[in-house]
């Protein structure tokens, strides 16, 4: 299960690799981000059958009191920052990067995988002989990278990031095509509703930091749980990450 981590991370630098080397590679790199995601599959083949075999006895796994899921953790610090308190005291930030796999994960990270996977094998025949050939396998690979790292977030910060990113590749793909314009006013169209649900969605997640004072799901999970955060904030934040979801279908 640690090595989760690597299937985004196959398609993340399969990216920047299409892009600086597509003119000195086969079909322009297209078989770079066919390869990344076929290895991200099979990581993930790994990463099932590590889960299934996972018990509490493993030290990063729990049953989640939430989900009544087993639910695995896995995270490393990224960078702790401090803040003055009440009386002089400071008060530290930790933020980490993690994974957070659970059935639910599991099931997307498979589901995510072998969709792309069949995607990017249709689109060597329906994108051929298109002069930007390689920057289409490029978008797709950084597109699958950044659903993959929303599936799998462990707090709310990188599911964020992931999730504008992937608003980012939307744009770019569905305005791919942007001498035409039907493509390029969809672009539009569909970059400026993402954008507005997403304010939605940062300020519910700012809400939940500023209650619970982490960026962490498992804590906001725990704290809505408990009574800690109070039923008026737990209902807004709610409510504004739903304003994040709508937009993203709207467009």
């Amino acid at each position: 299960m640690p090595l989760a981590f690597l299937i985004p991370v196959f398609s993340f630098a399969a990216c920047p690799l299409i892009i600086l080397l597509q003119r000195w590679l086969p079909l322009r790199g297209a078989p770079l981000a066919l390869l990344a995601i076929g290895g991200g599959f099979v990581v993930w083949i790994l990463a099932a059958v590590g889960f299934l075999g996972a018990s509490e006895a493993n030290p990063n796994c729990a049953v989640s009191g939430v989900t009544q899921a087993l639910t695995c953790h896995f995270s490393i610090a990224w960078f702790e920052a401090g803040i003055p308190g009440g009386a002089g005291v400071d008060q530290a930030i930790r933020l980490e990067w993690g994974m957070l796999i659970d059935p639910l994960t599991i099931v997307l990270l498979g589901l995510i995988t072998f969709v792309a996977l069949g995607v990017q094998l249709y689109s060597l025949e329906y994108m051929k002989g298109d002069p930007r050939f390689g920057w289409y396998y490029a978008w797709q690979a950084l597109f699958v990278a950044a659903m993959l790292t929303l599936a799998l977030a462990d707090n709310f910060l990188l599911l964020y990031i992931a999730w504008e990113l992937v608003g980012l590749c939307s744009y770019l793909l569905i305005g791919f095509w942007f001498e035409q314009p039907g493509p390029r006013e969809a672009a539009k169209k569909a970059f400026i509703v993402t954008r507005i649900g997403d304010v939605g969605l940062l300020i519910g997640i700012l809400l939940l930091w500023v209650n619970v004072g982490s960026f962490s799901m498992a804590d906001a999970f725990a704290a809505a749980a408990t009574g800690e955060l109070g039923r008026g904030v737990t209902t807004a934040a709610a409510l504004l990450l739903l304003l994040g979801a709508m937009g993203k279908s709207a467009q």
